[in-house]
C-alpha cells in the first residue's frame, strides 16, 4: 500500500498511536480534525454517539467492520490503520536487487550466503518454529494485547532481528490461536497475519517448505476472516513462495484470483483499491520478470 504524504497522519501523534496499537484514537483523531463531534459521525455511520465513543476507546476491536467504515469517513489512511491493529507494517517494499536474470542458489550456496549475511539463526529457534507448527504449545498467558505483540514482532522483521522474532513466533502463534474461540473476524485476520509473518521471516532465512506452510495457513485463516483484503495480503505471501518453489503460473493464479475478490467489493473504500492495485502492480512485475 501507498503511504500517505497527509501531514497529520505522518506526525508523531499518530506514530505514538500507531506504537500504541490505538485504532480508536485514530478514529477520534481524525473527528476532531473535521470538527466533528461524535453524534455527526455516529449519523454517518448509522449508529448512536455512544457507540462511536466505544469505538474511539483503546482496547479490543469488536466491530471491525464498524471501525474500517469510521476511519473511511474521517479520512484515515488504510495503511496507518491497518498498523494500528497490527495487521501490516507502514515500510515500503524493497525492490529485490536481483534483477530478471536471477537464479535461484543451490543449497550449499544458499547457507553460505545466508550466514555470511548474518542471516543464519540457531538450529534449536528453528526446531522451536517447526515444533509449534506441528503441534501449538500451550500459550503463555502474556496480557500484552495480541495486536501490540504482532506489532512488535514485526517490528524485529523490519530491523532484520529474525532470531528474536523466530524465537517469539510459537507463543504468538499459540496466543493468536487462542483468541479465535470467539470466531471473530478481526482475530481470525490476526492469525493469518501471524502466519504471513511467519512466511516472511521463513523465506528470508531460505526454509521455503516451512514457508509454505505457514502461507498456505495465514491464507486459511484469512478466508474464514471474511475479509477479501485479509486473503489478498496471504495470497501475496503464498505466491512469493510459490516463484520461490519455481511454481510460478500457480503463483500468478493465486494473485491474479485475490485481485478479482477485492474487485468483487467494488473498490468503494481506499483500502480495497489499494489492495487491488497492489495486487495488479505485483503481478504485472513477476510477469515481467519471466519473459
Amino acid at each position: 500500500m501507498q503511504r500517505t504524504t497527509d501531514p497529520l497522519w505522518n506526525s508523531s501523534r499518530v506514530r505514538s498511536l500507531v506504537a500504541r496499537c490505538d485504532p480508536g484514537g485514530l478514529i477520534r483523531l481524525g473527528r476532531m480534525c473535521r470538527g466533528w463531534r461524535q453524534a455527526d459521525l455516529g449519523r454517518r455511520l448509522g449508529c448512536s454517539a455512544s457507540t462511536v465513543s466505544r469505538l474511539e476507546r483503546p482496547g479490543r476491536v469488536s466491530d471491525l467492520r464498524l471501525l474500517q467504515r469510521a476511519a473511511y469517513e474521517v479520512g484515515v489512511p488504510s495503511d496507518v490503520l491497518g498498523a494500528a491493529l497490527g495487521l501490516v507494517g507502514l515500510q515500503a517494499t524493497k525492490v529485490a536487487p536481483n534483477g530478471p536474470h536471477h537464479t535461484e542458489e543451490d543449497p550449499m550456496r544458499r547457507r553460505t550466503l545466508l550466514a555470511a549475511a548474518g542471516l543464519a539463526v540457531p538450529a534449536s529457534v528453528l526446531l522451536g518454529v517447526e515444533s509449534a507448527l506441528a503441534e501449538m504449545p500451550a500459550p503463555s498467558g502474556s496480557p500484552m494485547p495480541i495486536d501490540v505483540r504482532l506489532a512488535r514482532a514485526r517490528a524485529l522483521f523490519d530491523t532484520g532481528e529474525y532470531s528474536g522474532l523466530l524465537k517469539a513466533l510459537p507463543d504468538l502463534l499459540s496466543t493468536a490461536h487462542d483468541r479465535i474461540r470467539d470466531r471473530a473476524e478481526i482475530d481470525y485476520a490476526r492469525l493469518s497475519a501471524c502466519y504471513s509473518l511467519a512466511a516472511q521471516v521463513l523465506v528470508k532465512i531460505g526454509r521455503y517448505d516451512q514457508a509454505r506452510l505457514t502461507a498456505d495457513r495465514a491464507s486459511l485463516y484469512a478466508d474464514l476472516s471474511g475479509s477479501p483484503l485479509a486473503s489478498a495480503a496471504a495470497a501475496r505471501e503464498l505466491s512469493i513462495v510459490l516463484r520461490h518453489q519455481d511454481q510460478a503460473g500457480t503463483a500468478q493464479r493465486l494473485v491474479l484470483n485475490a485481485a478479482s475478490r477485492v474487485e468483487a467489493t467494488g473498490l468503494k473504500t481506499e483500502a480495497q483499491a489499494a489492495a487491488y492495485a497492489q495486487a495488479a502492480v505485483y503481478d504485472v512485475v513477476h510477469s515481467s520478470l519471466r519473459e
